[in-house]
């Protein structure tokens, strides 16, 4: 039976192209941190061979101004820029890409800023193209940039980077998502510095010992030609310790997954009292236990157990780290979230580990038993060995006096009490088992000094009340509900104190 041309017209509606400002707008919300915006500009540098990437951050005395991403690749001729510049289509789809989506330079940058540029050169010939949010409102209006500015643009001096026959530059300009805190911009590029290092180091750590690749951050004033600061990103293993926490790992346990195929989970122990870099991560131990996946080797996923495990960050298995990666013929099976930064294992991953054996018969569950029991015995032999005692911001001879009266002048684990902003806006202390540190809001500091000038050693009955009743929760793996519950009442009634003070 044939449908009647009225019916097929009724069926078929038509194009609905989305509506450009709202969609722009909407893509805007979706939640890069700077650090991941950044190394998401960075896989495409990757992608075009560089040897060498510069992020710099330009600001004038009270914002920053301007974000730049630059790297010494192969450029992009006129009609593959073009093609990078569309949403939905990314300039180098081969099996060893670093991109996915074919979103990432676009949204990554408009996470952060209202105007996107692009800078490249190829073979010696420049091209330029420019989105603005405006732009993409007036119906995906795409700017050309003249090569004149193209060529400008690319012959600043770019640290070490040669970009004089090819390479790109990527602009942020418009900045309008990395506002100054109240300490000033100068802050506030310190601490992207400290949270890029971490992440662009751990992220891109296999490129960066091999030596495949040199990524350099610096700073420079809107008005000044040389950077007031600048850094190397250093590599960031997250497997890299000098002797395993349990001599029987690492480990390999195949994962089979059913009608998909197999990877291999290299399980890991850390040694227990680890101090270093490649272990802490930016002081987050607890949190980067788990699986670390990567992909053509750039990590994706660093820690969490993908619904393994019911809690993602108890404490006794924080030396348990577990690299997998992921073969390219399983892209369609492990989805990625637009950030490039949690993997979407497939629904019979989590089954498919807890049955995993390794080659001498061990199960996965037996593998996290014994990062558990590493875990416990430092646990134990740090509890029951040394009291604590209070150091860090009081003066040095109430730290001595201190260990004197509660360690009979002995060994100490000691609290190291810091002055800070915390990551809860209403807390006004916090305590961190992991780095051993007590917290304390600056907004506390300022209200009780009442106009005093502040110094490292001020308020120290304060300080030390504050030991004394925290004290207990330091020696705690976890905090039962009731003991969460009473310190917050303690803060709520810090807080209402602190009304009175005013």
């Amino acid at each position: 039976m044939k449908t009647p041309s009225g019916e097929m017209d009724r069926l078929n509606d038509g194009s609905l192209p989305p509506n450009a400002e709202q969609l722009i707008n909407a893509l805007r919300q979706i939640g890069y941190s700077f650090e991941q915006a950044v190394a998401d500009l960075v896989d495409n540098c990757i992608n075009a061979k560089a040897g060498k990437v510069l992020i710099r951050i330009i600001h004038d005395d009270n914002t920053i101004q301007k974000i730049l991403i630059v790297d010494d690749g192969h450029g992009m001729a006129e009609s593959l820029l073009r093609k990078a510049m569309r949403f939905g289509a990314h300039e180098d789809a081969g099996d060893l890409s670093l991109g996915k989506f074919g979103m990432g330079m676009k949204l990554a940058s408009f996470s952060h800023a209202k105007t996107l540029s692009v800078f490249t050169r190829s073979g010696g010939v420049s091209a330029g193209r420019r989105w603005t949010v405006e732009g993409i409102s007036r119906n995906w209006s795409l700017e050309t940039i003249p090569p004149v500015q193209v060529q400008a643009a690319m012959e600043g001096d770019f640290l070490s980077l040669d970009v004089s026959r090819c390479g790109t530059l990527i602009e942020w300009s418009r900045i309008d998502r990395l506002s100054s805190s109240k300490n000033g911009v100068n802050a506030t590029i310190s601490q992207l510095f400290a949270r890029f290092k971490v992440h662009a180091g751990l992220h891109f750590h296999r490129f960066i010992e091999t030596g495949r690749l040199v990524i350099q951050m610096d700073s420079q004033h809107i008005r000044s030609v040389e950077p007031d600061r600048a850094i190397n990103i250093p590599a960031l293993n997250p497997f890299k310790y000098d002797a395993s926490g349990s001599g029987e790992y690492p480990k390999a346990f195949p994962v089979e997954l059913p009608q998909i195929g197999a990877v291999s989970a290299s399980a890991h122990i850390w040694p227990p009292n680890n101090k270093s870099p490649e272990y802490k991560l930016g002081n987050r131990a607890a949190s980067r236990q788990g699986f670390y996946f990567y992909r053509n080797d750039r990590l994706i996923q660093a820690g969490g157990w993908n619904g393994v495990v019911e809690h993602e960050t108890e404490p006794h298995t924080s030396l348990a780290r577990v690299a997998i990666d992921l073969p390219d013929s399983m892209d369609e099976h492990f989805g990625l979230n637009v950030q490039k930064s949690v993997v979407i294992v497939p629904p019979t991953f989590v089954d498919a580990v807890q049955k995993s054996k390794s080659a001498d018969g061990a199960l996965f569950s037996k593998y996290r038993t014994q990062a558990e029991r590493t875990y416990r015995k430092k646990d134990a032999r740090a509890q029951s060995d040394y009291p604590l005692t209070p150091g860090g911001a009081i003066a040095n001879d109430l730290a001595r006096r201190a260990i004197e009266v509660l360690a009979d002048g002995g060994k100490t684990r000691q609290v190291d009490i810091v002055w800070g902003d915390l990551d809860d806006p209403g807390a006004l202390f916090e305590v961190d088992r992991e780095g051993m540190r007590l917290l304390l809001d600056k907004r506390m500091r300022k209200k009780l000094l009442g106009g005093r000038r502040a110094s490292s050693t001020d308020l120290p009955v304060l300080k030390l009340l504050l030991f004394f009743l925290l004290e207990e929760d330091f020696d705690k793996s976890r905090q039962s509900a009731s003991r969460r519950k009473r310190l917050v009442a303690i803060s709520e009634l810090l807080s209402a104190a602190l009304k009175q003070e005013s």
